[in-house]
């Protein structure tokens, strides 16, 4: 070996010393995390410290709830709205069957990169009517599945275009949509798939009987009751629209919010009031027939542990019942609120996406953390919680799982899951009955009628159950 090759040869092993222990260590010293783990004299002992997920207010049971007792269940003829009835009461509704699959078919597409399926189906006259991810409605036999008409919404003044201002909308036949909503009242179908556009439909044949337009798309779906539509659009305005010409009748707009999650909850009316949810976290009453606000409330909650938790958007559609209204937020808020005053009588920390279900004295729920808990209505107190599986994998808690519902359906809570599966609870004890599988993703609430429970899964498909 020459002189210069030695040298060469010489410098690179230098180079390889002072890079894996000279270089090192000096990058150890500059880390403030790194080198050796010493203990903090003044840290306090393992025993004493506390996990910040554990200062989270959590839901815990009760003595104090007293058991629950279960209306007589009754047969519903229809489930009109996105929730039930207009109030979002629906009771203790009967399914004396086993609840055996009987059909099975395609009502559209599903969920995708760019479409989201998020509209509770309705039910009226012996019809399922349900918007799939591309705005197409259709119409199938409660009894078969058989289609009996499907059109399409389409927003003729709208797409094509493609330079709209508004993120939701543009671009000729690819138009981003996310949401979607139907209702049934008299004979009609008020429907919209997530576009600035509301439609009124011949509930018999599909034919559009009017149309009425905002100037953002629709976020909410929409609640038909006494003559009126409402419905809320992405920047918080609530739209009181005339349930025969199409006409808005007057509006209200509440503080815009630019984070929001990606269901549809629907406004609750009882007689002349109107509570509507909006995702700043806003409860608000107002007058049905003036749009004049009564009260209102917010659902807000600072210092959640994740920006997720962050959002106080109000996914959940809240209920009337008497005198008491009963609203959610996902930030993890449960209220009762006295309906003439707005007045709070009670809150829980429970923070959900989907409508507690209202039978008797009791609410049930299922939390964003997958806890199904039965309230009394009139305390808050909490009478059982049954945890579900919250994630797919528990150790490393990754892979959420999404629970929709419950209903109740003839002596059984049903909720559906994101995991394809549909899983029967007792509503006396919270006990797990039974587990059946979708073979489909759910990520919407069931709906029953007639006896029958019928789930919308993510990849478009109607399932009824009897």
């Amino acid at each position: 070996m020459s002189i210069r090759a030695f040298a060469l040869a010489l410098t690179a092993v230098s180079s390889l010393v002072l890079t894996g222990c000279g270089a090192g260590e000096r990058l150890a010293q500059l880390n403030p995390f790194g080198g050796e783990e010493t203990d903090d004299p003044n840290a306090p002992a393992d025993s004493d410290r506390v996990s910040v997920l554990e200062l989270e207010e959590q839901l815990s049971s009760s003595l104090d709830a007293g058991p629950v007792r279960l209306p007589r269940a009754y047969v519903n003829q229809s489930w009109p709205q996105p929730d039930g009835y207009a109030t979002h009461a629906m009771q203790h509704t009967a399914a004396s069957g086993p609840l055996t699959r009987i059909w099975r078919e395609r009502a559209g597409a599903g969920s995708s990169r760019d479409r989201r399926l998020n509209a509770r189906p309705v039910i009226a006259e012996g019809v399922v009517f349900a918007v799939d991810a591309q705005a197409r409605v259709t119409a199938r036999s409660l009894e078969d599945g058989d289609e009996i008409w499907a059109t399409r919404l389409r927003e003729q003044s709208r797409e094509g275009g493609g330079d709209s201002w508004i993120p939701f909308v543009g671009g000729g036949d690819q138009v981003l949509r996310f949401g979607g909503g139907v209702a049934y009242d008299s004979g009609r179908i008020f429907a919209h798939g997530g576009g600035m556009t509301l439609f009124a439909l011949d509930a018999e044949t599909g034919a559009e009987v009017w149309r009425a337009e905002a100037l953002t798309p629709f976020h909410s779906a929409p609640t038909a009751a006494d003559g009126r539509v409402y419905a809320t659009t992405d920047d918080n305005e609530l739209l009181a629209i005339d349930i025969a010409t199409g006409e808005i009748l007057w509006t209200h707009r509440s503080i815009a919010e630019t984070a929001r999650l990606l269901t549809a909850p629907s406004p609750a009316v009882l007689g002349d009031v109107v509570i509507a949810p909006f995702t700043s976290g806003e409860v608000v009453a107002l007058r049905a027939q003036t749009g004049t606000v009564l009260w209102s409330d917010s659902l807000t909650r600072t210092g959640g542990l994740t920006p997720l938790s962050s959002i106080n958007d109000i996914a959940a559609s809240p209920i009337i019942i008497g005198d008491n209204v009963y609203a959610m937020s996902h930030s993890g808020i449960l209220a009762s609120f006295d309906l003439r005053t707005g007045e709070r009588v009670w809150t829980l920390p429970a923070g959900g996406l989907h409508a507690p279900y209202l039978a008797g004295d009791y609410l049930f729920l299922v939390t964003t953390e997958a806890e199904v808990a039965a309230i009394d209505r009139r305390s808050g107190a909490v009478r059982w919680i049954t945890q579900l599986p919250a994630f797919r994998n528990p150790r490393n808690r990754s892979d959420r799982v999404s629970w929709a519902g419950p209903i109740l359906a003839g002596d059984r809570l049903v909720l559906a899951s994101s995991r394809g599966e549909l899983v029967f609870l007792d509503p006396q004890s919270g006990d797990r009955l039974e587990d059946r599988s979708v073979n489909a993703p759910v990520f919407i609430a069931p709906v029953i009628a007639e006896e029958t429970v019928v789930v919308f899964d993510d990849e478009g498909r109607l399932i009824a159950y009897r």
